[in-house]
This record gives structure tokens, sequence and C-alpha cells, in this order.
């Protein structure tokens, strides 16, 4: 077999930790794109178990659209050191998002934001603002307005400026901006971030 051949063959069955190390040392975007082909079957499995009702195929769609945030946001949080597979702590990950979703509709908490960042425990619903939705677009607006970096404007838009009010998938928007997934959902996540931490004391 020759060199490139051989080189070829290994680099396709190069182990989920190679591939997840990649992506938080070098932010190596094949590596990123090679984990969501691996694992999106998962992904949906998950979302398809707990939303599974009628009533919830609204956000079943918003969650299916937000896979490659939520392989990304599993690789970057998943530690080697607890001896569990990837495949279980996405499962995990995602069955956590799924719930909280849930949860949040069953108490008619409604908010705006993307929550792709909030996948490390189930408490994570506690800091999302007591604000109503009204108020909630209206500091939005505000932060954004102030916000520099002209990314940040781009990114918020083509996410939540879709058609028909859908969440526009993160390929698309780094194919876009010419810019890597992961690249897009730090920025994204960073100004979110900010958000919820000044709203916090409202």
């Amino acid at each position: 077999m020759e060199k490139g051949q051989k080189d070829l063959k290994m680099g396709s069955v190069q182990s989920d930790l190679t591939l997840i190390n990649k992506i938080k040392e070098d932010n190596d975007e094949d590596s990123l794109l090679e984990l969501i082909n691996r694992h999106s079957g998962i992904y949906h499995t998950m979302v398809n178990q707990f939303m599974s009702h009628p009533q919830n195929q609204l956000e079943k769609v918003d969650l299916s659209e937000d896979k490659d945030s939520t392989i990304y946001s599993s690789a970057m949080s998943y530690d080697p050191m607890r001896k569990t597979k990837f495949s279980t702590h996405l499962a995990n990950q995602t069955k956590w998002k799924c719930l909280n979703l849930l949860n949040k509709k069953s108490r008619t908490k409604e908010f705006f934001i993307d929550d792709s960042d909030n996948y490390l425990e189930p408490s994570c619903d506690s800091f999302i603002p007591q604000i109503n939705k009204e108020e909630a677009f209206s500091l939005f607006g505000k932060y954004l307005e102030r916000e520099k970096d002209e990314r940040v404007k781009k990114i918020i838009d083509m996410r939540y400026n879709g058609p028909h009010n859908k969440l526009t998938p993160w390929r698309i928007i780094a194919e876009k901006l010419n810019m890597s997934i992961q690249g897009c959902i730090n920025i994204h996540n960073r100004f979110i971030n900010k958000i919820k931490l000044q709203t916090k004391y409202v």
C-alpha cells in the first residue's frame, strides 16, 4: 500500500478523542465536521426520543437545527478522565438540553436567545433571566446596538433573522462569513453570556 493511501486509511479511523483534541487545540474544522458526521445519529435519536409528542414539533425542529452547535459544545466540554465515551457524553448533553427546554416550556417561560451553550448541568435553567419576553428583546437590542464587533451583529442577524423565524444552521453562517463553525459559535456565545451576566441582576 502506498504511503498516501495508508495515511488516508489511518486518517479515516481516527478516534473521537483524537478529533476532539484537534478541535480543542487547533480549531480543526475537518475534525469537527468528522465528529458531526459520526455522531449526528445519536443527537437525532435523543431529540426524537424526548421531543416525540406532537405539541413539541416546533421545538424538535429547532433542536435539530442546533445539532452542530451541540456536538461542538459537547466536544469542548468532554473530559476523557471520566472514562465515558464521547457518544455517551453527547447523549447526556442532548438529553439535558431537551429536558431543560421541556421544563422551560412547561413553566411557560419564554426567552428568545440561543441556549446552545447551556449543556453542562440540568441546573443551567436557573440563570435564565426572570424577565418577560418584551423586556428581553429590548435589552438584547440595546446590547447588540452597543456591540463594537461587527462579526457579532452579522452572526446574530443571520442566526435569528432567517426565513420563517427559523434558526439558521451554523454551517450556513460559517460558510457565508468564511469562518469556522466553532469560531461563529464562540463569538455568538460570548455575546449571549455577556447579556446573561448583566440580566441576572434585572
